[in-house]
């Protein structure tokens, strides 16, 4: 990675603080110790600067190698340079891609919106790095549907991330759809999501294909505030991805539910490193947590690591994981019906991975995220 000086006399001093603080991560590095994040950061790259822009009028917001060429007419975007960021947020390459990207693309909302925002990065041996700020305002419904496009893009590594605030009583719907191939860059996502009191937020992600892409995210919960985080991923050939979540209760009445479920064919690994934090002044607070993963490949791996960490007694909590192959028994049964193995398995996979897929309702990601799981487990 080509050297980048800052100083401390930089706007951006405390965040270069907290880098240091932190240190660059490494294979010892509790959140990336399964995901061999070294040999990514120890690569030469291009370092490509985002610029300002004015975006055509379009159907989506969609951020070309740094560049938001397309917004929707009724979202408003500014490039903020002195955006506060989580000073307490537990990744350094949350700090690492604020201080590397110029400014934050923030995206303001007047009320209720739908949209998807679309990555396109198409650079090889490049290391972008830009962040997205969305703000909704009290009272309101979003749902914004992520998708990547990173074609062309081998040897490269985005370092991006969402910073959500979620105001009250309002409702954040976040879904992300992500497909990578092993010849694509590497996606790493660093993200935070303040959820103000009586706000919610669904987080709702769908991870599929051969490449390497990690996710972290740093969830904080006010006073009666609601998070329901799901993820699943399908992982093929010699793919290491994954999701690390913090979801902290830090005030009385928060809920959340988190659940996971991985499936791993070929020499796949997947990582799920989930921790729930309920602080002393978070009482009544109900959470709970469960990871699941289905192991398809003799050589695949699983790393899952839930956690409750708790700090008040007067709460509701639970957390489970379990690893494992298909049930023999649901294969027999099947199979003894006339269904071939392999349709068999298809068969109780895809009953595994619909419990999150049809959460999303019927329309047009339904059929989307449907279809690029078929196109995955078929590749």
């Amino acid at each position: 990675m080509q050297a980048v000086t800052l100083s401390l006399a930089d706007t951006k001093h405390r965040l270069y603080e907290s880098l240091s603080a932190l240190g660059l991560p490494g294979n010892k590095t509790e959140q990336y110790k399964n995901f061999a994040i070294k040999p990514i950061l120890a690569k030469e790259y291009e370092l490509l600067s985002p610029q300002i822009s004015k975006p055509a009028h379009g159907s989506k917001i969609v951020i070309e190698n740094g560049v938001v060429t397309r917004c929707p007419k009724d979202v408003k975007i500014s490039f903020i340079q002195d955006f506060e960021a989580d000073e307490q947020h537990y990744d350094a390459l949350y700090f690492m891609s604020h201080i590397l990207a110029p400014f934050v693309i923030e995206v303001e909302l007047s009320g209720d919106a739908t949209f998807e925002i679309r990555h396109k990065f198409t650079l090889k041996e490049t290391l972008l790095a830009y962040r997205v700020c969305v703000k909704t305002v009290p009272n309101s419904k979003v749902e914004i549907f992520e998708t990547f496009k990173t074609k062309k893009s081998a040897n490269g590594l985005l370092l991006y991330g969402i910073d959500a605030r979620v105001a009250r009583d309002s409702t954040l719907r976040f879904i992300r759809d992500q497909n990578a191939k092993s010849k694509n860059a590497t996606v790493i996502g660093t993200h935070r999501f303040n959820v103000e009191k009586q706000g919610a937020v669904e987080l709702k992600t769908f991870d599929f294909g051969s490449g390497q892409a990690l996710h972290l995210y740093k969830i904080d919960l006010a006073n009666y505030a609601w998070a329901d985080a799901q993820h699943l991923l399908l992982a093929t050939e010699e793919a290491r991805r994954g999701n690390v979540v913090l979801i902290k209760h830090n005030e009385p009445y928060a809920k959340s539910v988190q659940e996971a479920r991985t499936i791993l064919k070929d020499k796949a690994t997947g990582i799920f490193d989930g921790k729930i934090f309920v602080g002393k002044e978070a009482q009544y607070a109900n959470a709970s947590q469960n990871s699941k993963a289905i192991l398809l490949g003799e050589s695949a791996h699983m790393y899952a690591k839930p956690q409750l960490e708790i700090h008040t007694d007067e709460l509701e909590a639970s957390h489970g994981s379990t690893i494992g192959q298909l049930e023999e028994d649901a294969l027999f049964y099947l199979r003894s019906r006339g269904i071939g193995l392999e349709d068999a398995k298809k068969t109780l996979v895809l009953a595994f991975a619909n419990t999150l897929i049809d959460t999303l309702g019927d329309g047009e990601i339904f059929d989307k995220i449907h279809s690029d799981f078929d196109k995955t487990y078929y590749a």
